[in-house]
């Protein structure tokens, strides 16, 4: 019995040596997760970046005017107010003052109207012209229309002289179209040879009128048959 007994009792070191074991396994343990921790690893080039925050402003009411006028509103879509109609004028002729029963020589507060001196009738002044008319004018010499070589060898013998005075007719064109003898030289010969000659020699710048336009005219002159010496 004292055999079973002993052999039966607890050991206090080998129940110490038992919990010994798991204690220094768990240490081991701990010690390992404590070794393997990776610390951290910086960067080179990268840096922090310190943001400043600036503080919210509380929005301020802005101050009304109360004597100013209300501002539309952009987002208000309504019509606009239609602006009452002004009332029309009364109906029937309108008395200023004017007697109609006669011709009207004056108005209030402008004087007397200059009628021109003709009765109550209102006169408008002529319009000056715009340009000055202008007759017609020879191109060149008019010496040169009747010359010594035209005048012919019996005429000479006859002694035939004499001043001829003519009036030509001229178109717009400048072109002779008439010559009629206002002045004999008392030889029908020199007066007929003094418009033919000068019909078909003569040559004109045309008249014109106030408004420059090419109009027809008339040209005078005379001519002096003098034998040649």
């Amino acid at each position: 019995m004292s055999y079973a007994n002993t052999a039966n009792r607890p050991n206090p070191a080998a129940a110490l040596g038992a919990l010994g074991i798991p204690a220094a396994v768990g240490a081991v343990l701990v010690l390992g997760l404590a070794v393997t921790v990776v610390p951290p690893v910086e960067i080179p080039g990268i840096k922090g970046v310190t943001v400043p925050i600036e503080p919210i402003e509380e929005p301020v009411e802005p101050v009304v005017d109360p004597t100013e006028p209300p501002k539309a509103d952009p987002t208000d879509f309504r019509a606009p107010e239609t602006p009452a109609p002004r009332p029309l004028p009364p109906s029937g002729p309108i008395d200023v003052g004017l007697d109609t029963s006669g011709p009207i020589t004056g108005l209030p507060g402008l004087g007397e109207i200059d009628t021109g001196g003709v009765g109550g009738d209102f006169v408008l002044p002529t319009p000056s012209p715009r340009y000055d008319p202008v007759a017609a004018a020879p191109r060149g010499s008019p010496g040169r229309w009747i010359t010594d070589r035209d005048y012919l060898t019996p005429w000479i013998n006859r002694g035939y002289s004499g001043v001829a005075g003519f009036t030509l007719s001229i178109d717009a064109s400048g072109k002779v179209t008439d010559c009629s003898i206002t002045r004999s030289t008392g030889h029908t010969a020199l007066d007929e040879a003094t418009c033919r000659l000068i019909e078909s020699r003569a040559r004109f710048n045309p008249a014109r009128d106030s408004n420059g336009a090419p109009v027809a005219g008339r040209y005078s002159n005379q001519v002096a048959w003098e034998i040649p010496q």
